[in-house]
């Protein structure tokens, strides 16, 4: 019927979808005599129409249709050694053929799954177990029947495709050999998320093998949060130490990673394994893909920086007061000054409190009809010029004097503007230490809710450890959320990290993220 089609089609197109589906067809036919049968030249005869097929749909655009061709070819392929592994008498043998019909199964559900039919891979995945089980006896019995010997070795292991007339032989079998099948997470992960990437590793051969190490097993960028107990990370690599794996045993290597960049990432592993005489091989994983999305919740204001916006799924909450907790650091500069600069290049009013003068000269270049500079410090008027939106203070002692610029400042902006606005108050620290907890807290508790009315997103900055707990506590109880940045020692190494402490009523994700 689909040749007699070809022959009408009007287009390209339809003539290779036509072609496509009659290969498909006689793919099935030869397929399932062969499944009654076992007769190889059926069996080579769906290959090929299978083949065909794929290709056919391919080239007419239909890359599904052709991804489920290719799974179905997946498929037979494992059956002929399923088949062979049943007729086998020796179990080490035997095992070899499951191991192989174990690969191509693998690959037969991956293609399934692309090709958008996870019932037909979850019928395979049913299959896949009892072969596993079938393969886990024949390694058993092959332990009691035969010791392993130490041998000469040669290079790794490739999966063979089966012949027309007879299955690939077991030479290869004889030397050094291993396995290793990728496991990469099915779905989407969030960005900051840990998720799994595991790898089995099989020796084949019929000597032990020591695993050296593993390159590319987690991509650049990604944070290994767990690994195995015997191997360490080093730069790129996965050091596995020597780790012994004897003939037919499976070593599973499992990461747990995350990722605070979103995008598709690419897994491709390479085992670099020795022989007892010293002999080292490199054996090539077939690569996997991790893809990591961001969440970016309505009604966030970016904060300027990637990874922490990754974090906060978007940014700060409009109309939110958060705290920045953190020593002195180039670390928390770096947070502050994202976070005015963003504002000002998205044209958003900016407020900046500080009284801080050592970046006045890199400022200068900031000062846009946006930007709004409250300098409290009693060098301010020798130091910094007049100019529209610069506020000059003497300092912090009289708090009623910084309101009265603040607060006139808000409400002689441009009501009309519904853009979000920000506001980065960079003094918390000197004001505590001037006036105490219950002043300060007095003087917030009005500023901040004026400046939430008038649409501000706040970002205050406070270094705790220059106040005692309760009086930090006094001014944190304040702030709608909060960021602490800190130091922590890992190994020999000091290494600064940011998490979100808290954000009352609002999501955000729980990992720490490390800022150098």
């Amino acid at each position: 019927m689909f040749d007699e089609a070809k022959n009408h089609s009007l287009d390209q197109e339809a003539k290779l979808l036509a072609l496509g589906h009659s290969h498909f067809c006689k793919a099935l036919d030869a397929g399932t005599r062969f499944e009654y049968s076992g007769d190889k030249k059926l069996h080579a005869s769906a290959t090929r129409h299978l083949q065909n097929a794929a290709n056919y749909y391919l080239r007419a655009g239909y890359k599904s249709a052709s991804e489920y061709a290719t799974a179905t070819q997946r498929f037979f392929d494992a059956y002929i050694y399923m088949t062979n592994a049943k007729n086998e008498a020796d179990p080490e043998k035997k095992a070899r053929y499951y191991i192989i019909t174990e690969k191509l199964l693998q690959a037969s559900i991956s293609s399934y799954i692309k090709a958008n039919h996870p019932a037909k891979g979850k019928h395979v995945r049913q299959l896949l177990e009892k072969v596993r089980e079938e393969k886990k006896l024949a390694m058993s019995l092959s332990e009691i029947l035969h010791a392993p010997t130490i041998t000469s070795s040669t290079t790794s292991f490739v999966t063979p495709t089966p012949s027309e007339e007879s299955a690939v032989g077991l030479e290869k079998f004889e030397r050094a050999n291993i396995q290793a099948t990728l496991v990469t997470p099915e779905k989407q992960v969030p960005v900051g998320e840990e998720t799994n990437i595991k790898m089995q590793i099989t020796n084949l051969g019929k000597q032990a093998v020591l695993l050296d190490k593993v390159e590319g097993m987690f991509p650049r960028g990604f944070e290994v949060v767990a690994k195995p107990s015997y191997s360490n990370i080093e730069g790129k690599y996965l050091e596995m130490k020597g780790k012994k794996l004897d003939p037919l045993k499976t070593e599973e290597v499992e990461l747990a990673v995350k990722s605070f960049d979103d995008g598709t990432f690419k897994v491709n592993p390479k085992i670099v394994f020795v022989d007892t005489n010293g002999h080292q091989m490199v054996s090539e994983v077939k690569h996997g893909l991790i893809e990591v999305s961001k969440v970016v919740l309505k009604d966030r204001v970016p904060t300027g920086h990637e990874h922490l916006d990754n974090i906060l799924l978007g940014g700060i909450p409009e109309k939110y007061a958060v705290i920045l907790t953190s020593p002195s650091c180039d670390e928390r500069d770096l947070l502050i000054s994202r976070f005015l600069e963003e504002g000002i290049k998205e044209g958003q009013i900016t407020f900046h409190v500080t009284t801080k003068l050592m970046e006045i000269e890199n400022l200068k270049e900031k000062f846009q009809s946006n930007y709004y500079l409250f300098i409290c410090n009693p060098q301010s008027d020798e130091i910094m010029k007049s100019r529209p939106n610069v506020f000059r203070l003497k300092g912090v002692e009289n708090l009623t004097e910084l309101n009265i610029g603040l607060i006139s400042a808000s409400r002689n902006l441009n009501a009309a503007i519904k853009a979000p606005r920000r506001c980065c108050i960079q003094l918390v620290s000197d004001v505590l230490l001037q006036h105490k907890a219950l002043q300060t807290r007095r003087w917030l508790s009005g500023l901040l809710t004026e400046f939430k009315s008038k649409g501000f997103v706040i970002l205050a900055v406070m270094d705790p450890e220059m106040h005692s707990l309760q009086e930090a506590r006094a001014v944190l109880d304040l702030f709608d959320g909060e960021i602490n940045v800190y130091d922590k020692k890992i190994v020999s190494q000091t290494r600064t990290f940011l998490k979100i402490v808290r954000m009352r009523n609002q999501q955000y994700l729980k990992s720490e993220l490390p800022l150098n």
